[in-house]
């Protein structure tokens, strides 16, 4: 008969409330779950523009930053079993045409509540608890002054990306008593500032064709909408285009060059102004008016990088806690029994799924792993 393990886990995010959950299942946890904010779940619950795009079907890793690690985790726990452990608990999903799965209520908090619904009395969620700092001590771990001494420790309190940066600072703080190796935060998932930017296209949306380039290289191609803003742009192909700008060694001299023909990327557009008296029927009004001052070529109006827009403008960060800290179950290499999930690694993936896809896995992982422990 196995003994009773107290299991601590350190943020109640999407890995958070996942790893609770699968833990639940076993009688012999006692799993607390502290948390920052008042709610759990604040990031889950804006996902997908509030409808939790909970993760994709065909996922590659490529489109992560750690595709080499990526590949190992779709093995052992591909989308199907993600898929499958949702329909377990309940969860009735949708997908798109390119393979995002989202809730069928097509409702983050749907997604909240499930993950949240524990079936026993084993599990203990504090609220407004903002961890100050974690230590191992005798083979156990104590967290601030709480009185239980835990057998496990799960760090999953994500990145403050998306957060104003008065809440930025000191916010993981508690990791710094590990001496982890941590990688500097970047924001990825972010809109992009531009060097001479024509302010006269702010509020302009359009599908185009976008392709970032550094130098002669191209780096990344994808169709999909834009939305042109005071300083810059943005929209999901952008915010794709920052995560790959993000991987570069050295990210200078790169620029956007942008197709607004995206139906026909060859359009001829000279035959077109030849056959109609202006560019109106082709471009959105603001469009036509910038060729109207300064004509331009419509397969590449090209626009110079200055950077990305700031963190709190991120959906997710570029850095965090080395990957050569933990082995492939998510387990320290340097600490016993101690678990690192989700965003507070040195992974991050483009729009589509890709990001909650990595913090449920990740977080089935070490439930696993934790479940078949003998401590």
């Amino acid at each position: 008969m196995n003994r009773t393990r107290n299991i601590a886990v350190v943020g109640a995010g999407a890995s958070g409330l996942f790893l609770a959950k699968k833990l639940s299942e076993v009688r012999s946890l006692n799993v607390t779950v502290f948390e920052k904010n008042r709610q759990v779940g604040a990031k889950l619950r804006a996902s997908g523009g509030g409808k939790a795009n909970i993760f994709n079907r065909n996922i590659r890793p490529d489109h992560y930053n750690q595709p080499a690690f990526l590949a190992n985790l779709l093995k052992i726990y591909p989308p199907e079993q993600l898929e499958n452990q949702f329909a377990a608990w309940g969860l009735v999903t949708i997908s798109d045409d390119e393979g995002r799965v989202y809730p069928a209520t097509q409702f983050s908090q749907t997604v909240v509540d499930v993950l949240s619904d524990f079936s026993s009395d084993h599990i203990r969620i504090t609220t407004e608890h903002d961890i100050q700092h974690v230590e191992y001590k005798m083979d156990k771990w104590i967290v601030d002054d709480e009185p239980t001494k835990f057998d496990t420790l799960v760090l999953t309190s994500g990145s403050p990306a998306g957060m104003i940066p008065k809440n930025q600072k000191g916010y993981n703080g508690y990791v710094q008593s590990l001496s982890l190796k941590v990688n500097d935060l970047k924001p990825s998932l972010a809109g992009f500032v531009l060097k001479d930017y024509p302010k006269s296209l702010s509020g302009c949306r359009t599908k185009a064709i976008v392709s970032l380039y550094q130098g002669n290289n191209l780096i990344h191609k994808e169709s999909g909408e834009i939305t042109f803003k005071d300083d810059g742009i943005s929209g999901i192909v952008v915010m794709n285009m920052s995560a790959y700008y993000r991987r570069l060694i050295s990210p200078n001299n790169c620029r956007l060059e942008i197709n607004l023909t995206y139906w026909d990327e060859n359009f001829d557009t000279n035959t077109y102004l030849h056959n109609n008296r202006n560019i109106n029927g082709l471009l959105h009004p603001k469009l036509a008016d910038l060729y109207r001052q300064n004509p331009f070529d419509t397969h590449r109006l090209v626009f110079r990088i200055a950077d990305t827009y700031p963190l709190e403008g991120a959906q997710v960060a570029h850095g965090g806690i080395d990957l050569a800290e933990i082995d492939g179950n998510f387990a320290s290499k340097r600490f016993k029994n101690l678990y690192i999930l989700g965003e507070m690694l040195d992974v991050d993936g483009v729009c589509g799924g890709y990001n909650l896809y990595f913090a449920f896995a990740s977080a089935a992982v070490a439930a696993s792993k934790i479940r078949n422990s003998g401590i």
